[in-house]
């Protein structure tokens, strides 16, 4: 009983207007705010309302709980340690920009307040009913606007904590609770590995140190000597002499002394 007093304690805090406001308003940045640190938060405590609230309200064995607890720690854990290890591999898979992600969730808040489906799950309150809801819509913008593993880790967790509060409420003693940990640790795993076994992103100021030191270590190769240029992008070519030209200097040549003086030796 005292686990159950202190879960029970936690999601009394969020049972009213400004807690439920708060979960909601999380899930919407974690569409928003495409980073590792602030899913992982935000999921962690998104993950640990929700079990919380409905440890509050509907009061199920503190055993399922405490399982809810554990499968989403443990969870978030992997893709958590797996995203700090290789976090340029993080974002090596291409998202919509903020502009796409905001449009998509003020459409899909429009129409819900537009549509407003009314719908109240047995036994569940409307209020609940609707942040089930919302969370299960949002986690599907979460795994369509982006290709990245962390990201669809973080979607499928949301899924399944939906689908895992369902269960401990409306089947307490079926087990399937605890089921759904388990799937959610082992889609965390799986999540975790394709992030880890995907290339790794180097940026530009990553490997602009490596290129300085490559060009220091090459040896430069010496300048090759350019021609004269009169004008920018005309080279000046030697003029070829025309035939009075070539017949000019012929006749100086044979005309000047040392050529005379060759000739006498030769006789």
């Amino acid at each position: 009983m005292a686990s159950s007093s202190i879960f029970a304690a936690v999601g009394t805090l969020l049972a009213n207007g400004p807690g439920i406001l708060l979960l909601s308003a999380l899930v919407a940045s974690l569409v928003l705010i495409w980073d590792w640190r602030w899913a992982i938060a935000g999921a962690a405590t998104i993950l640990l309302g929700v079990s919380s609230l409905a440890a509050a309200l509907h009061e199920p064995a503190p055993a399922v709980t405490a399982a809810q607890w554990l499968a989403s720690l443990v969870s978030l854990l992997l893709l958590g340690l797996s995203a700090y290890l290789h976090r340029p591999g993080a974002t090596a898979h291409p998202h919509g920009n903020w502009l796409l992600r905001l449009l998509a969730l003020g459409f899909l808040a429009g129409a819900w307040w537009m549509l407003d489906p009314g719908v109240a799950l047995p036994i569940f309150t409307r209020v609940e009913t609707d942040l089930l809801i919302w969370i299960g819509l949002c986690s599907a913008l979460l795994l369509g606007l982006s290709a990245a593993p962390f990201s669809t880790g973080i979607g499928l967790l949301l899924l399944t904590a939906v689908a895992q509060n369902i269960a401990a409420v409306l089947l307490p003693g079926s087990g399937l609770a605890v089921l759904v940990g388990i799937a959610q640790i082992l889609l965390a795993l799986g999540c975790a590995y394709a992030m880890l076994a995907q290339p790794v992103r180097t940026s530009r100021w990553q490997t602009a140190p490596a290129r300085r030191s490559a060009q220091a270590i090459e040896p430069t190769a010496a300048p090759q000597p350019r021609p004269s240029r009169l004008f920018p992008g005309r080279v000046i070519r030697p003029r070829r002499p025309s035939g009075i030209e070539e017949a000019a200097e012929t006749l100086k040549v044979a005309s000047s002394p040392g050529a005379g003086a060759s000739a006498k030796e030769g006789v």
